[in-house]
């Protein structure tokens, strides 16, 4: 039985492909200022992947930079499960009234340039467990930091900032973890990154604020391990980093 066990786990990670998305696997919005695999936002905007990938046995991994972020400011990257990928199907966990709701996964969610949150959002109710309210872990957090989300193959999401395992309230159940492993292999989840004002972690021991407009954050180093369910297949890691070392190579030539 154990035997059998790794042989699946093992052959679902050969499955998988490192991903490193650039700008043309996005649709987005507002000022978003794209290098590589990674962006800087200012003020209001977001940025939602043409890919949906099943992300079991896989993680998600990017370096953070909040250090421009303003007090009362949400700036994140999160995951929801549509039916398709893209802006144009957008859906998350509450009733937004454009695309619908659907699970979402919530990877960091800033205040400013204080604290981030990690949340599982898997039925659209109020009935408890990880429902619209969600099972949540937060912790103070500032500056340039490294944030991985490793999606477990038994649905565990397990979500680390420099590091640091983040626990939740309530502990997410059995259900939740089958909910999640159930909708990763049917609908799969895209990447979405956004700033706005509304809701923020831990505001009563964070800075007030909420000016949107100077508020500035950056997603730097995005990589994705996992097989492409939907839509577009985007940029593999082992493209961009040679198209990257040939064009060093290129400017030393010229110099």
């Amino acid at each position: 039985m154990i035997r059998g066990m790794v042989s699946y786990a093992s052959m679902a990670a050969v499955s998988a492909e490192l991903y490193c998305p650039t700008q043309a696997d996005f649709d987005y919005g507002g000022n978003v200022q794209w290098d590589n695999n990674g962006w800087t936002m200012t003020g209001s905007g977001g940025v939602h992947a043409k890919t949906s990938w099943n992300l079991l046995d896989g993680y998600i991994e990017f370096d953070m930079d909040t250090s421009r972020a303003n007090a009362g400011v949400n700036t994140n990257l999160y995951t929801t499960s549509p039916n398709y990928p893209g802006g144009s199907s957008y859906c998350d966990i509450q009733d937004n009234g454009h695309g619908g709701v659907c699970m979402e996964m919530d990877i960091v969610e800033m205040n400013g340039n204080c604290a981030g949150q990690a949340t599982w959002h898997t039925w659209p109710n109020h009935n408890g467990d990880c429902d619209q309210g969600g099972c949540w872990g937060n912790t103070h957090i500032s500056g340039q930091f490294k944030v991985r989300a490793e999606f477990q193959r038994d649905g565990w999401f397990r979500v680390t900032y420099n590091g640091a395992e983040l626990g939740y309230t309530p502990r997410p159940s059995s259900n939740a973890q089958n909910y999640v492993r159930e909708t990763m292999e049917s609908k799969g989840a895209t990447i979405e990154s956004s700033q706005w004002v509304g809701w923020v972690p831990k505001s009563s021991e964070c800075p007030g604020g909420g000016d949107l407009g100077s508020s500035v954050f950056s997603i730097r180093n995005l990589r994705v391990s996992g097989s492409v369910l939907k839509g577009k297949e985007p940029t593999k890691c082992s493209w961009l980093e040679e198209s990257l070392t040939n064009a060093t190579t290129q400017d030393m030539i010229a110099v």
